[in-house]
């Protein structure tokens, strides 16, 4: 019986590509699985990755390896045929130490030149083309860094090499280019025209859209910015979240929603959309992998007819319970039971309210799914129960089951505190 080599990664990863390039470096046949990172991860990539979650993992006989430069150091060791790591003690030790630089300096910092803010654009790059001169040092007139083969620096420099070139092409930067770093770009030239390096790059134009800038700002108790976070997700998009203090709010978040002052806000390549439900209509036209809403006209209109509902009508009767005065309360619940006995219809049967699948729908009741329940819990009430919605309340547990919707919750004894707190004001 053969080996057993599974490759556990992410087409646009840096990351998982040295893995797969180090293995076809070594002749050594495997089967590569690809991971939805920003969605679903799969129970597989969980479980044989438990404490970081992320790609790329080697499984090799039903034993996970996980962190790109750990896992090229086991394919090295394991299969000893074509090297990529030199012999010499002190050439492994020089090859290793620029590994560990491009991987905590260079890549970074170079990253950070392609995403950091306007204002802090220019000192960050300057500090990147400081790394790039550095690592051009390194090659000192070889065609490779590992001298006239490919070695294991160039495989991570491939970071450098291919994904950088993409990302400063999208931005509009000059970070790598043959005026500044010949020798380096020259490198990076013959690296990628390499056959067996080609073969296994990602398409440059399916990249380029990839690797655009996507962006939120929100806050972890707040389950608008956990609904756009979910509709990003379902459709594989990459973004950079960024978590704002709503006691003191940042100047980007300011700059960006100067009307609401609130989050969600969503940056699309420096352009801003605000308010939940405008951000899930841009998230679903810009990006069409798994549609949220409907394509037939009228299951669309009658789709947006309970987002309505659920955002308005039921969204302000639930927080007319919490915050309406003791004698007003009994009334004021018995107006909500009924938003939640309407809601209730709308599932007819149906495990989610977009059928089969999530859609938008449910992304916008994800309040009523999560947060209802510590709410009412802490009021002392009975909103939603088995006993008198069990059509909703099932699609609740089901709901918040999903790995994708799972994984986006907050800790609910810390969403608990925050609720009681908030409540206390």
């Amino acid at each position: 019986m053969g080996e057993e080599v599974k490759v556990f990664g992410y087409w646009a990863s840096p990351y998982s590509y040295r893995a797969e390039l180090a293995l076809k470096l070594k002749g050594v046949s495997y089967e590569y699985i690809n991971e939805d990172i920003f969605g679903n991860k799969s129970d597989l990539l969980l479980k044989y990755n438990p404490v970081h979650k992320k790609v790329p993992v080697l499984l090799h006989n039903g034993k996970p390896i996980v962190e790109s430069v750990v896992i090229l150091e086991y394919i090295e060791e394991t299969w000893k045929h074509n090297p990529y790591l030199p012999q010499d003690p002190y050439d492994k030790a020089t090859a290793r130490f620029w590994v560990k630089f491009i991987d905590e300096k260079c890549f970074p910092t170079l990253w950070l030149a392609a995403w950091s803010p306007e204002n802090e654009q220019e000192k960050v790059t300057k500090e990147a083309c400081e790394y790039l001169k550095t690592l051009e040092s390194a090659l000192n007139g070889k065609k490779f860094f590992g001298g006239e083969t490919i070695g294991l620096v160039d495989i991570v420099a491939s970071s450098v090499g291919y994904f950088i070139r993409v990302t400063q092409e999208i931005m509009g930067l000059n970070l790598l280019s043959a005026d500044k770093f010949p020798q380096l770009f020259q490198w990076s030239e013959d690296f990628a025209n390499c056959s067996i390096v080609k073969e296994s790059l990602p398409p440059r134009d399916k990249l380029l859209p990839f690797v655009k800038e996507v962006k939120v700002f929100g806050a972890w108790a707040s389950p608008f910015s956990r609904k756009v976070e979910l509709a990003l997700r379902l459709k594989g998009v990459p973004y950079d979240y960024i978590e704002e203090d709503l006691n003191n709010k940042s100047s980007l978040l300011l700059q960006y929603n100067p009307v609401h002052k609130k989050v969600p806000v969503l940056l699309h390549n420096g352009k801003s959309i605000a308010e939940s439900i405008v951000i899930l209509e841009y998230i679903e036209e810009t990006w069409k992998a798994y549609p949220i809403l409907p394509q037939d006209p009228n299951d669309k209109a009658m789709a947006r007819f309970w987002i309505n509902f659920i955002d308005g009508k039921c969204s302000s009767a639930i927080r007319k319970v919490a915050f309406s005065p003791e004698e007003e309360r009994e009334k004021a619940v018995e107006e909500a039971c009924e938003c939640l006995k309407t809601l209730e219809s709308a599932l007819n049967g149906k495990k989610f309210f977009g059928g089969d699948t999530i859609g938008m729908v449910d992304i916008v009741a994800l309040f009523i799914a999560f947060w209802i329940r510590p709410f009412q819990e802490i009021m002392g009430l009975e909103l939603l129960s088995s006993e008198k919605f069990p059509n909703l309340f099932k699609w609740t547990d089901d709901f918040v089951s999903c790995n994708i919707v799972k994984e986006l919750l907050p800790p609910r004894d810390k969403l608990v505190a925050h609720i009681k707190a908030h409540l206390s004001k």
